[in-house]
């Protein structure tokens, strides 16, 4: 399995956009103003106010935004906005972890998929001379069946990420993992049809589409023979663009039925924050001298981005087609 769009790939997420800090602002601040320079790009806590940041970004001048309003507030350790709930002290209440719990390892495992005990909606992939790769489920709502090696839905997975009774005999308990990786074409199918047989050779690393079953996919990893996977049951097909399995209107053709708009451009735009037409709960931002985008996410728990005040907000206080707001 793969990433969740937005992909295992992880990204730094911008909750809200303003502009620069202006000429009254800076005259506000003499004392102690906040500067960029020596500074790394990316995005800093502002010590007066846990809801405002500033991000630093090359060659402009220090952007001061907000949170979204509600009650976020700004997390430097993970570059995000979020509850203050998970977010240490001084502007959160997040309890901290004494002992970090020992991290995942490939060692001594054989190569296949693992449950990631910290959350059900990811798990571990081991490939023999590779690191251990965290990846998520995909679409919402899947956890990790470690019986079968493959995200599912929490009805048909079995333990504490599930809701399946265990009912299983003792004679069908399986042995080890469970969750070995068979190479492709040494299924359980007798054929002789070796007909364009898939083969890794020429390809760079990654997911790609099965052409004779969408909802299965190969994964190529260097030294490796291709491993032949499934999408999760119940309907999802490989996307093979985003590299994740997902339902059939989210994905294009031949698998899917989605229709394709144009790829978003910053080219004539002026530098600012863009509505994603695609998803109410992810925006566009676009920087001076830049034509390729920053494909931002709102910070969960149903904030959408309001593109008139230009930073995500809660549905109530957004107009239609991504609010509701009447006024």
């Amino acid at each position: 399995m793969v990433s969740f769009r937005g992909t295992v790939f992880f990204f730094i997420v911008g909750f809200a956009v303003s502009t620069p800090i202006s000429k009254r602002q800076a005259e506000q601040s003499t004392e102690e103003a906040f500067s960029c320079e020596g500074r790394s790009p990316g995005m800093y806590s502002d010590h007066k106010n846990c809801s405002m940041y500033y991000e630093c970004v090359l060659g402009h001048p220090v952007y001061h935004r907000a949170c979204a309003p509600g009650g976020p507030v700004f997390d430097e350790q993970d570059q995000m906005c979020d509850w203050p709930e998970n977010v240490a002290p001084p502007c959160g209440t997040q309890r901290m972890v004494t002992e970090a719990p020992d991290p995942f390892t490939c060692e001594d495992r054989a190569p296949g998929l693992y449950a990631d005990l910290l959350n059900c909606s990811m798990y571990w992939e081991c490939v023999v001379g590779h690191p251990a790769y965290n990846r998520p489920c995909a679409p919402d709502g899947l956890v990790f069946n470690s019986l079968l090696g493959v995200c599912d839905w929490p009805y048909n997975v079995v333990g504490t990420c599930g809701t399946k009774p265990d009912s299983r005999d003792t004679g069908d308990a399986m042995t080890g993992s469970g969750n070995e990786m068979d190479d492709a074409g040494s299924g359980d199918e007798n054929t002789e049809e070796t007909v364009e047989v898939f083969s890794c050779d020429g390809r760079a690393e990654g997911l790609y589409s099965d052409p004779s079953d969408c909802s299965m996919y190969y994964h190529c990893a260097a030294g490796h023979p291709p491993y032949h996977r499934p999408c999760a049951p119940g309907g999802t097909v490989f996307d093979e663009q985003d590299q994740i399995c997902d339902w059939p209107e989210n994905v294009a053709p031949p698998c899917g039925t989605e229709t394709m708009p144009p790829p978003f451009t910053c080219a004539d735009k002026v530098p600012g924050s863009y509505t994603d037409p695609q998803n109410c709960a992810k925006f566009y931002q676009c920087v001076s001298g830049h034509a390729e985008p920053s494909h931002r996410d709102c910070p969960a728990g149903g904030l959408v981005f309001d593109a008139e005040l230009m930073i995500c907000n809660w549905p109530a206080a957004v107009m239609a087609p991504c609010g509701y707001k009447t006024e």
